[in-house]
Formats: C-alpha cells, structure tokens, sequence
C-alpha cells in the first residue's frame, strides 16, 4: 500500500481529530507498513475450479479451520474473505477505535431501537464487525475471555451434546500461546499453542486502584480463566511482542506456504450452490469485478460471522419462509435463520475524573517519539494499552446467587473518555450527539478521566438479523430488540450502580481523587439527586437513553438437537436439512458466553477443525 493511500484512510477515519493527532497517527503507521507484508498471509490470484473444503470467511473460526484442515497435505483447501490484508493501524493496540470506520470494518449499525439507545443518533448502535483477513480479531478488545463452564454445561443440557465444559476445555488449551509464566503455573492454561496472549504490558495508577478496590468490595483479585471466574481480573490480551495477534496472524501466517492452502481476499461469497437433492455443491462470489465459481469434494464452511452468515444462508435460500418469499428468494429450506441474536447490553457513558491517576490518549499525546521508540523497540508503552483498558472484573448482581461462581455482570475499566479527544469518539465511533459532547465532556477536557463500560452478561432478550433486500451487497437489518425484557434494564442498573460503588466507597479510589462527572446526561438532568453521587433513576435513565453494545454478537444460526425447531445445526455444526455444509463462529453459540466471545469462537473452530477431520479419516490418503 501506497504511503499516499495511507494517509487517506487515516485522514477519513479520523476526520474530526485535530491535524497535531493526525500528523502523530502517521508517524506511528509509516514505520509499521514496512512490517505489512510480515503481519499479512500470502495470497493468491491463481483459484482452483474445485477444493475438498471451501471455507468462506477469515475470521476468528474462519482462519483457525483453514489453517487447521489444511495441516493434512492430501486435502485441498480455499479460504474466501469478503475485505483486504489487514492494515497496519489493526497492530496498534492503543489505536483501536481507529480501526473502525476503516476499510477492514464492515461498518454495521443497528435498526433504531424501541427500547434503548434513545439519546443516542437516530437511537441506533454502531456495530463493527471486521471486514478483512483475521476477521473481528483485527478490531476488538484484545481480552482472552473463555467465559464461564457454567455456559458450555448449559449448552449441552439444552441439546448441543458434546459441548459441555470437559468437552470443549481442551481446545481453548489447543489454541492457547500464553506467555505469563505465573499464570500458566497455575494448570488452567497452555504456553505452546498458536495464538499469542500477554498479560498487559503498560498501565496508569488506576491499575494500582483497581487491585487494591478488589478486597474493598469483597473479590479476589485473580485469574478469572483459571479456578474461578469471580473476581477482579489480572488482565490478559491476545497481544505478541505489544501488538495485536489476529487469528490471521497466529494460524494463517504459519500455514501460508502449504500448497494445499489458497488465501484469497476482496471476494464476496453471495450464494451456496445447492442442487436439487439439497445438496451443497460450490460457492459463488464476487471478485475484482466479476461473478465467479467454484466448487467442493467434501464440504462447505460458513465462518462469516454472527451477521454475514445467516445473511449469506438467507440469499441462498435457507431461512425463515416467509421472509425470504417477501425477498423474492425460493426457499430450498425453511430453518431459523437470523432468529436468537443476542449481545452483551450495557452503557460505556459513566465516566469518572481522577486527578491522581493518567488519562492513556492524553499519554500517547505527550511524549509521542520517545513512546513511539519504546513501542517499536520493545512492545512496550502506552501504544501497547489494550485500547485503555486498565482492569476488568465479573461480579454479582442482587439478583444472582454468588455461591455458583457464575457471575452475571462484567466491568471494563478504561483509562480514558470522551473528554480525551473531544470529537474523537464522537459521532464517527459511538454515535454521540454534539449536544451531549458538549454538555458532557467539554467541561472535562484536559483533565484526566476514566470510564466504567460495563454489561449485563446474560441478557434475556432476543433480536433478529433480515435481509433489507435480495441484493448480497446491501446490509442486513440487525435488530437486537433492545430491553424488550425489561428485566434487562434491572441489571444494567444494577452493574452501573456497582461502577458508582466501586468509586465512591473504596479508600483504592479515593486516594487517586477519583470522583463522578458533575456533569449531567441530556435527558436524565431530571433523575440527579445531587451532584456527587448518581441517584438509581439516573443510573436507569443512562441506561436506557444511553446503550451500548459490547461488539459480541452471537447466536443467529443456532447449534442444538435436530429436532429442536429453534437450531438451525447440529452438534456437529451441519446445517439441518443441507448436505455438505457447516456454519461455525459465533453464529451457533445458543446462549452468550459470559465474557467476551473471541477466545470462545476461536475454541469454536478448533473443535470444528475436528470434527470434520474425524469425517475423512481416508484425509492422509492422496
């Protein structure tokens, strides 16, 4: 890529920074394209007619099952994503957000909510999905999260055998590169695995604050994928030498050179060929202009995501009947499709000002060549921040029993708001009002701020994901049905009441000076009790007129018994009714995981990886 082009996309990205912060973003790109090359798998021009195994999307599941199925030599394998190579800013963690808007974000909102999101623009939520090699990996938060065993002994019970926690243990272990000795000792964790993961590698005096509030509001401060889950968590990314380590880069770099393996980018799958017997025979997809197709020995993959997937299974005619008759598409199987969609609800609009703590974009800002030195000779740094995430933790609400060690709500802290750049997080990323910028965050610019963006994590409502037309390159309609169960509302209360708590009545906070926003929300001025410490109205009404997404959506091609009509695969991940196709990502998770979902989906594929395996056990015959 061009330094020319760069540029471009970095000035479109960040339209509404300041010309000091772009001139700083493209100090920290340059020396990173010349490492493109590295951070991206070969590609390749030169498309086969036929494969055994197409697997369509380079996501988290995506990249783990092509890498994986093409470790037999004997066995043909393509691998078809819709976006480029990743661009450089993806390496940078403390750049995040910069990676949304960009060509490697599909740039996904939802339909305006009844519900929820009621402040915010046109009352919808901005929903990235990663649009590129490594797939959402390039764009999201970095936490190595298996959530809880809780979840996976439900799974089975509801009908996914063979998905309980003994069952899929073993390959979050498979995939696991850890590289914190401590915590491997502890025998929960693997150090040899493929993908990378760091305990974090810079952080503010909110660390120290976060450690110390633990005991405070009685948890432990501990690995939360080891022993137990409750507690405050010593943090942990999926980070390699300080910068991101996408599945792209963990599983498809190693597996680049095998013949057997065809990596092709800026191709859009629009339809499963399906022949009459229902059959799957090949796929279709558009590339450089032109429709094109190719076709399987064995099976397809679908590994587009909790959004793509049900879309493409929709186009290709399977899908609830009546709405793809309304699309004008023949039904070859009436299933489910797009039905279940859940996401972990919360708000990331409670911010918090700490005169003796650091704000992290404030840090990047005020000593930008000897930070940037550090981050390209060490991996260190506040470049290497987890996007300002400085802890996290999984608590109990009043309405969960904390003797079962399920936690039912998760707190992010981040070491920065909406005061850090003004505008920055604005209407481009979380679709802020400017009335709300300047109501809100204005007063606290310059000052060093702090966020709690928390979550309720086992939501009980459930949204859908539709066609808007027949037409593969229009976006689907994502409805996530918001708070259509109000008791959702009762416990994003609930851990936005914990947030309060947690700043207000530990000595940990007070000593870094650490108090609320005096500043109130518009829409909510009505529900302020005082102005030090926010009513259970207020916290409600932010709750309600300010939602968030937390970027996890899952469940929309639900995996469960066949002959439960609410699945739309099998155990094995077949899609019901179709020969020689599987769905797996996030798409077939039942119920959302508690905690966030890349590690989960990563498992997903790995276990997939298997089971198709054990369907050719004549792979090592050529």
């Amino acid at each position: 890529m061009r330094i020319v082009e760069m540029g471009n996309i970095v000035g479109n990205v960040v339209s509404s920074v300041t010309s000091a912060t772009i001139t700083l973003l493209v100090r920290i790109i340059l020396p990173l394209i010349f490492t493109l090359a590295i951070n991206n798998p070969k590609t390749t021009k030169n498309i086969k007619s036929k494969y055994d195994y197409i697997v369509v999307g380079a996501g988290a599941a995506g990249s783990v099952i092509a890498a994986r199925l093409s470790e037999d030599r004997c066995v043909s394998v393509l691998l078809l994503e819709a976006g480029p190579k990743a661009l450089p800013i993806t390496e940078v963690p403390a750049l995040q957000f910069f990676s949304q808007n960009s060509p490697n974000d599909w740039g996904y909102k939802t339909v305006p909510q009844k519900r929820g999101a009621l402040f915010l623009h046109n009352r919808q939520m901005v929903t990235p999905r990663g649009k590129g090699l490594g797939g959402t990996t390039l764009l999201n938060y970095f936490l190595y999260v298996r959530g809880n065993r809780r979840d996976y002994d439900g799974w089975e019970k509801q009908g996914a055998t063979g998905w309980s926690w003994k069952d899929v243990y073993p390959y979050f272990l498979k995939s696991e590169g850890n590289t914190d000795p401590k915590i491997v000792a502890d025998g929960y964790h693997n150090a040899s695995g493929p993908l990378t993961i760091q305990s974090a590698q810079w952080s503010t005096p909110l660390m120290e604050a976060w450690k110390k509030a633990a005991a405070e509001r009685g948890y432990e401060y501990r690995d939360i994928n080891g022993e137990k889950q409750t507690g405050f968590h010593k943090l942990q990314g999926f980070t390699r030498n300080g910068q991101r380590c996408s599945t792209s880069k963990a599983f498809l770099i190693p597996a680049q050179d095998r013949p057997n393996l065809n990596i092709v980018t800026d191709s859009l799958v629009t339809k499963i060929l399906i022949d009459k017997n229902k059959n799957a025979y090949g796929v279709k997809f558009h590339k450089d202009g032109k429709d094109h197709e190719v076709f399987i020995n064995k099976e397809v993959i679908v590994s587009g995501g909790t959004i793509n997937s049900p879309q493409l299974l929709m186009l290709s005619g399977i899908g609830p009947r009546k709405h793809l008759e309304a699309k004008g598409i023949p039904v070859i199987e009436d299933l489910p499709v797009g039905d279940n969609y859940q996401d972990h609800v919360g708000t990331f609009f409670l911010n918090f000002e700490a005169t003796g703590s650091k704000d992290t974009l404030q840090q990047l800002l005020s000593k930008p060549i000897s930070n940037l030195v550090e981050y390209n000779t060490k991996g260190t740094g506040p470049y290497a921040s987890l996007n300002g995430i400085e802890g996290a933790a999984w608590v109990n609400s009043k309405f969960n029993d904390p003797s079962l060690d399920w936690p039912d709500l998760e707190i992010h802290l981040e070491a920065f708001s909406a005061s850090s750049g003004t505008g920055l997080m604005s209407g481009n990323f979380l679709g802020i009002p400017q009335k709300v910028i300047n109501q809100v965050y204005l007063p606290y610019k310059g000052k060093h701020t702090f966020t709690m963006f928390s979550c309720f994590l086992r939501p009980f409502s459930r949204g859908t994901v539709r066609l808007a037309t027949s037409n593969p390159n229009d976006y689907p309609l994502i409805d996530p049905n918001t708070f259509a169960n109000a008791s959702d509302i009762d416990r994003v209360q609930a851990v936005l009441q914990e947030n309060v708590d947690i700043v207000t009545k530990t000595n940990a906070f007070k000593e870094i000076g650490a108090k609320l926003f005096e500043t109130k929300f518009p829409g909510c001025e009505q529900f302020v009790a005082n102005s030090t410490y926010y009513s259970p109205e207020y916290l409600r009404c932010i709750a309600v007129g300010y939602t968030f997404n937390l970027y996890r959506p899952v469940g929309t091609c639900k995996m469960g018994s066949a002959d439960d009509k609410t699945t739309v695969v099998d155990p094995q991940l077949k899609v019901k009714g179709i020969r020689n196709l599987r769905v797996a990502d996030g798409s077939i998770i039942p119920n959302q995981v508690s905690g966030n979902t890349e590690a989960p989906i990563v498992m997903i594929g790995e276990k997939c990886s298997d089971m198709i395996k054990a369907d050719n056990p004549d792979r090592n015959n050529c």
